[in-house]
């Protein structure tokens, strides 16, 4: 069956008026050849003169040379007619093979793995990768012929999940079933704020600022976990935030900060760097000196620098500095069954543009041919 991808290109046919207008002015004109015995005959009425249209032949190769043109602008593709009466379960990997045979009563469906390859349901389950599960879905969509019924089983609990709703051309039976092993790497557990402060004996108020900072961002709700430590003691890895008083970085600090740790500096001299937050006046109160480096443009003494006693300011800090959070990616596979959507499934698709465009080629050779006998008889 062929249909057009750019069904808009089919206006080029109103171009088969061209060559008809084109014959019926540049027809052969009648020539009078003069004889004797013309003068003895009465004089009638010439007749009408009628349209007609000379070297049909000719004619009928510009029409369709013009009607292939207009096709090969729509892009013109075959679909296969198979699959009329067809049926494929397809099965994500964790799910038993024989529970899912027994969830349906489809002995003459074609049972495949829902898995790169969709490899036949008879040989071993390859391995579960639940965030392909969706694309791998939209890809049968496109290629199954429209008739196939599609019958697909997923695990009871979906992972991985992109935040777009499965939008399908195609009525698909949706069923779940619990999966046989989950695999300990999809379901993380919740890792809290880790904070670690690092502040000098020299300013004793600094560490009581950090520890306020930390019990408002509790009160907001935080899953927080403080590493409280004196200057010099080893950050972990882990750690997601640096809370430290003035003075410089040392190496293995910035190297952390470098691969994601928030340091977050009590700085008076901080004169530098991208202003992220103003007080009502418009002072700076925070600016980013590095990538990951954040600096408050005052030290950490609610005394000294008035603006720390802000309500609003560790909500604000917290906004920049809190990593993160991935949106949720797994939900109940029954609430996220596919919906049907006007989306192309007329199954898998050959251009046929290489074959419109050597025709047009064939026919070009052919209707310069009959041109050029027309010129060569005249």
């Amino acid at each position: 069956m062929i249909s057009f991808a750019a069904a808009f290109g089919l206006l080029a046919l109103a171009a088969l008026v061209i060559p008809i207008a084109i014959h019926l002015i540049r027809r052969r004109a009648a020539r009078d050849v003069p004889f004797a015995a013309l003068a003895w005959l009465a004089a009638r009425t010439p007749p009408r003169r009628q349209w007609r249209l000379d070297d049909r032949w000719l004619l009928a190769v510009r029409l369709l040379l013009i009607a292939l043109l207009a096709a090969l602008l729509a892009e013109p593709i075959w679909r296969s007619p198979d699959g009329a009466d067809a049926a494929a379960v397809y099965v994500a990997p964790g799910i038993d093979a024989n529970a899912a045979r027994a969830a349906f009563d489809a002995p003459l469906a074609d049972w495949h793995w829902l898995a790169a390859g969709y490899p036949s349901l008879d040989e071993p389950a390859p391995a579960a990768d639940p965030h392909a599960l969706q694309s791998l879905i939209r890809e049968l969509d496109r290629e199954l012929p429209a008739a196939t019924k599609l019958s697909i089983v997923v695990p009871a609990e979906l992972v991985g999940l992109d935040g777009e709703r499965l939008r399908l051309g195609r009525e698909v039976v949706w069923r779940s079933l619990p999966a046989a092993s989950v695999p300990q790497e999809l379901a993380p557990a919740a890792q809290p704020f880790r904070i670690a402060i690092r502040v000098t004996s020299a300013a004793p108020t600094a560490a009581s600022v950090a520890r306020a900072l930390t019990a408002a961002w509790q009160a907001a709700g935080m899953a927080i976990e403080i590493d409280d430590q004196p200057p010099g003691a080893p950050i972990s890895k882990n750690s997601s935030l640096l809370i430290v008083s003035g003075g410089k970085l040392d190496e293995a600090t910035q190297a952390l900060a470098s691969n994601g740790l928030n340091v977050l500096l009590g700085d008076p001299q901080a004169k530098t760097g991208e202003v992220l937050l103003r007080d009502v006046e418009g002072q700076p109160l925070l600016r980013r000196q590095a990538p990951q480096i954040y600096a408050l443009a005052g030290p950490l003494d609610p005394v000294a620098w008035p603006a720390l006693r802000d309500p609003q300011l560790p909500a604000a800090l917290l906004k920049l500095l809190r990593p993160a959070v991935p949106p949720p990616d797994r939900a109940p596979a029954v609430s996220v069954a596919p919906l049907r959507a006007a989306v192309d499934s007329a199954g898998p698709a050959t251009p046929l543009t290489p074959w419109f465009a050597l025709a047009i080629a064939l026919l070009w050779l052919i209707e310069r041919l009959l041109a050029t006998r027309r010129r060569s008889e005249a």
